[in-house]
């Protein structure tokens, strides 16, 4: 429970200073404080990557693709690895969309948090693109 708490209010801090920095919210100090909050300056830097980040997402679609046709000159046992291994690709693109969605309809409180998973799960996608690709090219070498 201890260990939830400190997650919760490091995460806080983090969309906090987040915030902050992106000039999603200001405060003064007048003798009160005053927290302004810039709705159009987070709607733009939210939009912003979402349209980057979906374009990266559809690239990755592009490569699983092309990877799916490289993998039918395979044969029996190497084909099938292939296949199962674009599945998987396939499954962590989905998931992938499905987050785009949910930060389209992210509020300032979620959008660190989906921003930080989204790039994550690209990052795993990619990598596992890139291993595939090698065992594509080695299998066409034999």
């Amino acid at each position: 429970m201890r260990k939830l708490l400190l997650f919760v209010v490091v995460l806080a801090a983090a969309a906090g200073a987040l915030g902050y920095w992106r000039g999603w919210f200001s405060l003064t100090n007048e003798g009160t404080v005053d927290v302004k909050v810039d709705a159009d300056k987070f709607k733009h830097d939210k939009d912003a990557f979402s349209k980057s980040f979906g374009e990266k997402v559809q690239a990755t679609k592009d490569k699983i693709a092309s990877l799916r046709k490289k993998s039918e000159g395979l044969t029996n046992d190497g084909k099938a690895l292939a296949q199962q291994e674009l599945g998987e690709l396939e499954a962590q693109h989905d998931r992938l969309e499905q987050q785009i969605k949910e930060l389209d309809d992210a509020g300032q409180g979620r959008f660190e948090s989906i921003r930080q998973d989204l790039s994550k799960t690209l990052d795993e996608v990619e990598k596992k693109i890139e291993e595939l690709t090698k065992k594509l090219e080695q299998g066409k070498d034999k």
